[in-house]
């Protein structure tokens, strides 16, 4: 069975949350990626949240 996740993720606790939930498939973090896109730009953002998904 595969776990979809999204509510509370962003940049702080995103990579830790991977480490922790075995099956994780799918991550929904469309408002924390957005607010970190209007400080650092979206594609710096989409970046960092790819890498904490490594």
């Amino acid at each position: 069975m595969g776990i979809n996740a999204g509510h509370d993720l962003n940049l702080q606790n995103l990579a830790y949350f991977k480490r922790m939930v075995p099956n994780l498939l799918e991550v929904s973090i469309g408002h924390a990626l957005i607010s970190d896109a209007l400080y650092i730009g979206l594609e710096e953002t989409v970046a960092l949240y790819k890498i904490q998904l490594k």
